[in-house]
């Protein structure tokens, strides 16, 4: 239940700490320090294994059950203080951590080498299967406190049938090594935690790249990392010959096969192409695991191998070091991954040096140099990141495709346009294009286009005017999202704003949006404006003056991340942060969203702002949601096409878009490759008659 825990608690962490890199990376760091706590803390544990196991297990549960009670206040007082979310984030995270950490060291010191090494394998399966639970039957159905109970419920479950088996019965046994020096051994399992998650988070965010970055993808993508890893682990526990000579040929195999895997990254799209041509829309999502062997190239076989000879090569009783070992190395490939590699060294430069470095690490414990030299010869040949196949998100453009072929593909790729720029940043990779034919510049943040100087200027251009003028004369206005700045420089060409906040979780959009500044009126350069980088829902919560306006401007709440700003919460918080008669301009989009989910993010919004006017600014495409004005001024360039009376009417009864259960994040993706723009524009206008 441990990666159960985790999950639910980022999502609820999420919320203080926001979504960016930086908050990310001190979740996932916090909890696995608790568990090397844990792991460490474990030998000075006494008592029966089976009891002290069932203890932790109880422990857990029972922090899993008043996390709730525990987060509403410590979050309450974490937002005022600088700094103190951190503090409430690692008081909330390390101690069931820890009481987690310690459960697997527990059981093992009274097992045998090799058994030792399968309960590895079978606790790494159990995480695979309450991934996808998690994923696709919990979550959904039970929303964040429900599949936190039922955790919780799985935990004490657990005790009580550790306490019902009793003591394992399997005798203890030395490993193979124990008489010699660990730290040789420890060395090389912190390695292989720290390569295994470096190349895990370059995975994962390029799975969001190449396949998109839904929770359904996401956690297919996790899934296969662990079943693979748990694969290696059971391969570790048969494994015939000695498990010390073994040790530096799966490190080797680690940093060969990730490498293997990274020469192979430039087929992913076609991968996608050929499974929407075999299977459908659903194609592409249901066959993100295979595609994620491709992208990881089996490397986490040899990761859950490793391990699993080290276990045996170590003995149990050295269990709990090891297990701490590992996991201080992953956190700091995790940390050094998503903060510094993929950003710096981008794609191709953090693969090598995640890899280069498991393969090296093999060198102190073999007699010769032959277990690295695959890796160090594959380094060599490393095909280069092929940025103009990735910029223009062949997996959210294939319904597109009349003709699914290789050659289809690459010439959508290749041809008719120019690659200003690509940057793979903290948060996700931004591109910038330019067509040959129109000179039309568009960004995209992961595949996805998300402005441009073509089809979107009105939706960007009325995001400013509409709710400034909306308003009556507003002086201070606050912009959630970047991107082109156009909308940013249309609030600042409205007569009487004096300040502007802008609020952009991902720097490299910063430098992306240069590439408009002959169309935005370059708003970053206007000493009205302070730019801050930063989770919108993190600056919100925070204590501050009120806004005249807000424009929240990111679309897609079918993306992880994204789907936050699109909840019944966020907008609450963006009430509370207008003055009275305060005025909300939301983003919407019409394309990649079912009917009853349009309805429902209405339905949520209207639930906060019942006086919500609807504007069309792109056919088809996108409209705005302008909340907070009851009268609108006759001086607006455009007119609405419903009032806030049939937006209520259209938006019905139903279910609220909330944090705990927000249903548009699990079921828009599966419209993802059908035409729902034109349909939703339909059932909009004849709302309106």
């Amino acid at each position: 239940m441990g990666l159960v825990y985790e999950m639910v608690w980022m999502r609820r962490l999420s919320v203080l700490l926001g979504g960016s890199a930086l908050a990310s990376a001190f979740t996932i760091g916090a909890f696995m320090a608790g568990l090397a706590v844990g792991a460490l803390a474990a030998r000075w544990l006494r008592g029966p294994a089976h009891r002290t196991y069932a203890k932790l297990e109880v422990a857990a549960a029972l922090w899993a059950l008043a996390f709730p009670i525990l987060h509403e206040p410590l979050a309450a007082w974490g937002v005022t203080t600088p700094g103190a979310r951190w503090l409430v984030a690692a008081v909330l995270l390390i101690p069931p951590a820890a009481a987690l950490g310690a459960t697997w060291p527990v059981i093992v010191r009274s097992l045998t080498a090799k058994a030792a090494a399968r309960l590895y394998a079978l606790n790494t399966t159990g995480a695979v299967v309450g991934v996808l639970g998690s994923t696709f039957l919990l979550l959904p159905n039970l929303g964040v406190r429900g599949t936190e109970l039922a955790a919780a419920s799985a935990g004490l479950g657990a005790a009580a049938l550790a306490l019902q088996l009793g003591p394992p019965g399997e005798r203890r046994s030395m490993g193979v090594a124990s008489s010699q020096a660990t730290w040789p051994w420890l060395l090389a399992a912190a390695a292989a935690g720290f390569s295994a998650l470096g190349l895990e988070v370059i995975w994962m965010r390029l799975a969001a790249v190449a396949l998109g970055a839904t929770v359904q993808t996401i956690g297919l993508v996790l899934a296969t990392f662990l079943g693979t890893v748990a694969l290696g682990a059971a391969l570790g526990e048969r494994w015939p010959a000695e498990p010390r000579t073994a040790i530096p040929w799966a490190l080797g195999a680690l940093g060969a096969l990730a490498l293997l895997g990274a020469s192979g990254w430039g087929l992913l799209p076609y991968g996608v192409a050929q499974l929407y041509s075999a299977a459908g829309p659903s194609g592409p999502s249901w066959g993100a695991g295979a595609l994620a062997v491709l992208l990881m190239g089996a490397a986490p076989i040899a990761s859950g191998l490793a391990f699993s000879l080290l276990v045996r090569c170590l003995g149990p009783e050295r269990a709990g070091g090891l297990y701490a070992a590992n996991t201080v190395g992953s956190i700091a490939g995790a940390w050094l991954g998503g903060l510094w590699a993929l950003p710096v060294l981008e794609a191709r430069g953090a693969v090598l040096l995640f890899s280069l470095v498991a393969a090296l690490s093999a060198l102190p414990l073999a007699a010769r140099p032959w277990p690295a030299l695959p890796a160090v010869v594959l380094a060599v040949f490393l095909p280069t990141w092929d940025a103009q196949l990735f910029a223009v998100g062949v997996h959210l453009r294939i319904s597109d495709f009349s003709d699914p072929s290789p050659r289809a593909i690459r010439q959508f790729a290749d041809e008719g346009w120019t690659l200003l720029a690509y940057d793979h940043g903290p948060t996700g990779a931004v591109a910038v294009g330019r067509s040959n034919r129109t000179g039309n510049v568009w960004l995209s943040i992961n595949g996805k286009v998300d402005a441009s100087t073509g089809d979107d200027m009105p939706t960007q251009e009325l995001s400013g005017v509409l709710p400034v003028r909306a308003a009556g004369g507003a002086e201070r206005v606050l912009v959630v999202g970047l991107a082109s700045g156009v909308t940013a420089g249309a609030v600042l060409a409205e007569p009487g704003v004096e300040e502007l906040l802008l609020v952009e979780l991902e720097p490299a959009v910063v430098a992306a949006s240069r590439y408009f500044d002959h169309v935005n009126g370059r708003p970053l350069d206007d000493p009205r404006t302070t730019l801050v980088l930063d989770d919108a829902r993190a600056v919100l919560q925070r204590p501050g003056p009120a806004w005249d306006v807000i424009v929240s401007e990111p679309s897609n709440p079918w993306i992880t991340g994204v789907s936050s700003l699109f909840t019944l919460e966020y907008w609450q918080a963006a009430r509370a942060r207008l003055r009275p008669d305060g005025v909300l301009c939301q983003w919407v989009q019409l394309y990649g969203l079912g009917p009853e989910e349009l309805r429902g993010v209405l339905r949520t919004f209207t639930h906060v702002f019942p006086d919500t006017w609807l504007f069309v600014t792109v056919d088809g495409s996108d409209v705005l949601l302008l909340g907070g004005a009851a009268e609108l001024p006759p001086n607006l360039p455009a007119r609405p096409l419903l009032t806030p009376e049939q937006v209520r009417r259209f938006a019905g009864s139903g279910w609220l878009n909330t944090d705990d259960r927000p249903r548009v994040e699990w079921e828009a993706p599966r419209w993802l490759h059908y035409d729902t723009g034109a349909s939703n524009h339909a059932l909009l206008r004849a709302a309106a008659e």
